[in-house]
């Protein structure tokens, strides 16, 4: 199970309410431990959840009716009830509300931000024989970003460098301008979530004083895999 299909099937909530096949149960398990989006989608549904059932008990309790005795007519069950069901249902819709407008994004943001722990995928492209078969590999989500690590040659004719993307087809995904300073120690590269498997390559041009793209100071391929 990968990200999109958790959450077009709103496994997260499923997942918390027991309404998930055994299957996909443990295939949500599976997931959520590699996926942090999921992750904290879960932890705030489950806090959620428990938030909302303390808020309507204790509603409840607050609001609760005194016992009726057998002279009291019914109607008057009948007249308490909103006075028990509404300000609780009130309380809810505003746990509700706050959730989608506060925690929620506020998580998203973290998760963006680079806030909230995570594992990422790796490939080391230090010692990569780009000519090799046996090419460095990653294995990552499809929604799911990852990084490489590079060592680029310093030239003191390049004040700068930039390094370029090509898919398994040869399709530039970015590229990314590199100073020279950054060149003396080894690069770590984000890299955005990709659509595809297959080998991609890693391909670093040094730049002149005029700005110009001058010559290949490096190419580096390695493979990415989808994890299941």
């Amino acid at each position: 199970m990968n990200h999109d299909e958790a959450t077009r099937l709103m496994a997260s909530e499923k997942y918390l309410l027991g309404e998930l096949t055994p299957e996909l149960r443990e295939q949500f398990e599976e997931h959520f431990f590699e996926c942090p989006e999921c992750a904290v989608d879960l932890r705030a549904a489950n806090a959620f959840i428990a938030h909302s059932r303390a808020v309507l008990a204790g509603g409840l309790h607050s609001k609760a009716a005194p016992a009726r005795s057998s002279t009291q007519p019914s109607s008057w069950l009948g007249w308490l009830r909103p006075v028990i069901v509404v300000p609780a249902f009130a309380i809810l819709l505003a746990v509700i509300g706050y959730q989608n407008l506060v925690t929620y994004p506020k998580l998203k943001q973290m998760i963006a931000a680079g806030t909230v722990p995570r594992v990422i995928a790796t490939a080391s492209l230090l010692s990569s024989n780009t000519r090799g078969s046996n090419l460095p590999s990653v294995s990552a989500g499809p929604d799911q970003p990852f990084l490489l690590f590079v060592d680029i040659p310093p030239e003191p004719r390049f004040p700068s460098y930039v390094a370029e993307l090509l898919s398994p087809a040869g399709r530039s995904q970015w590229s990314l301008t590199i100073p020279a300073e950054a060149t003396r120690n080894t690069l770590s590269l984000h890299v955005p979530p990709q659509t595809q498997t297959g080998t991609y390559t890693l391909v670093v041009h040094g730049v002149s004083e005029s700005g110009a793209s001058n010559a290949e100071v490096g190419r580096y391929r390695f493979d990415l895999n989808f994890q299941k």
